[in-house]
């Protein structure tokens, strides 16, 4: 079976209930998606999509029905609005979430600066000659 056909994710039954509501956000959803797909979410203000969004992403585990992604794949879920540490700029919260990145780059970096020290330039022209 090609990539592109394969299901990645699948949820069935799927219904959340508030506990402060009589009806449920949520009633006996069933989604699946393909490797490689491109998915919306529409719907009205109070529809469930961030609810939705909240168990696909496995931050709402209170709700009925199942949910599985398949083995190798995961999600992650940025939230509409974070809480942020008010004492941090943008730029250091974003370098938090793609902290692995970063220390990739940091190395890079650091390796790449070091061609420019005297020691290696010698070794750089030797190698020219």
């Amino acid at each position: 079976m090609s990539d592109d056909k394969k299901v990645i994710f699948s949820m069935s039954g799927v219904t959340k209930t508030f506990k402060t509501a009589n009806t449920p956000v949520l009633k006996d959803i069933y989604l699946s998606f393909f490797y490689g797909a491109k998915i919306g979410i529409l719907g009205l203000n109070g529809s469930g999509k961030s609810t939705l969004l909240k168990i696909i992403a496995g931050k709402d585990k209170n709700f009925q029905g199942d949910v599985v992604f398949s083995p190798g794949y995961n999600v992650g879920y940025l939230e509409q609005e974070p809480e942020l540490d008010e004492n941090k700029t943008v730029l250091e919260v974003v370098k938090e979430g793609v902290a692995e990145t970063v220390a990739i780059l940091d190395e890079y970096n650091k390796i790449n600066d070091m061609f420019g020290l005297p020691k290696y330039m010698k070794m750089r022209t030797k190698c020219k000659s």
